[in-house]
């Protein structure tokens, strides 16, 4: 067995959880992706017609165990005939078009995320090209730089265009699979776009990345044209986590992960994570004056800030942000823009 195999079966449901989810008619699928996280979670919602929550992307062997898991329920791909899409990140949504090609599947999306599906590519340049600006400001050095503008998009390797065919809006039930009513919740955070799927009888939430059973999910950086701030940060992070755990859940199926139970207290769990983060932040000011990139490394070190700048950045600029909205920080421009305590 591959390692990637071998990974992807230390997190297929066990004997509990499938027989709960399949009650209700839902079934989670593990999918493996070329990232450094865990498998990616796809759902299935058995009725007429069949439906999935979320992809998987273009890897290994992702398409015949999706083939597989289907062949349990006595389905193909082709007799797929709904997709419902969490937030548009490739490892999230990589499939979709195939899989809509294949099985003429109707894609839904958030109306105000389509773009992001749709020209994927364009979007993910864009705010490439502005983080570039943003390391540059924040004083990272030529070499790192360099880095950044050498990489690529995954998206050719892992992915496919796909169309939104049914823009949804947030708030307003959706009938899924012709048996749930379902209550799609805008949980920005993790990315802006972040949406959440509420099986209102089951009490049942599929998170998307928006709460993991095991981590905090990264409160990833967009340049502030891409959506509203009350789209983007801490704030509206922890919101989102509030909102989540105030609802009679029994089960969360997340992204990532195996499906848990315990949705309040993972929620309240990420909610001392990124207030913990945030005294650290508050006490590295405290000894003085640091660019974002220095602050990002004495967050999270040399190696890190630089294997993976952009994750480490964005939780730097996430907690100034934080900081400068509570009236706790102060600004010293300059050919670098530096941070201190007040």
């Amino acid at each position: 067995m591959s390692k990637a195999k071998a990974l992807r079966a230390d997190f297929v449901p066990n004997e509990e959880e499938r027989e709960a989810l399949l009650g209700s008619g839902l079934v989670r699928i593990p999918l493996d992706t070329p990232f450094p996280v865990d498998p990616v979670n796809v759902t299935l919602v058995l009725g007429d017609p069949p439906a999935l929550i979320d992809t998987g992307l273009r890897h290994g062997e992702n398409r015949h165990s999706l083939e597989e898991a289907l062949a349990e329920h006595g389905l193909r791909i082709r007799d797929l005939g709904e997709i419902y899409m969490t937030h548009p990140h490739l490892d999230h949504f990589g499939l979709a078009g195939e899989l809509a090609q294949e099985s003429g599947a109707r894609v839904f999306a958030w109306s105000e995320s389509v773009s992001r599906y749709e020209d994927y590519v364009r979007f993910a340049d864009l705010d490439r090209k502005a983080f570039g600006s943003l390391l540059s400001q924040a004083g990272a050095n030529e070499t790192l730089m360099g880095l950044h503008q050498e990489r690529t998009s995954h998206f050719n390797d892992t992915a496919g265009p796909v169309e939104i065919t049914d823009p949804f809006v947030v708030g307003e039930p959706l009938w899924i699979a012709g048996r749930h009513r379902v209550l799609p919740l805008h949980v920005p955070g993790h990315s802006p776009w972040c949406v959440a799927y509420w099986f209102e009888e089951a009490q049942i939430l599929v998170t998307g990345d928006a709460l993991l059973p095991r981590i905090t999910s990264n409160p990833l950086w967009y340049p502030q044209e891409a959506a509203p701030s009350s789209w983007q940060g801490l704030e509206a992070y922890t919101a989102s986590l509030e909102k989540m755990s105030e609802l009679p859940i029994q089960w969360a199926i997340p992204g990532h992960g195996a499906s848990f139970q315990e949705v309040t207290q993972s929620a309240q769990r990420a909610i001392y994570h990124l207030t913990r983060r945030q005294k650290r932040v508050m006490s590295i000011l405290e000894d003085g004056q640091l660019s974002l990139f220095e602050l990002a490394e004495a967050m999270f070190g040399e190696h890190l800030a630089r294997q993976a700048t952009f994750l480490v950045m964005s939780e730097a600029v996430r907690h100034v942000d934080w900081l400068r909205a509570l009236g706790r920080l102060q600004e010293h421009p300059g050919s670098l823009l530096r941070y201190s305590l007040l």
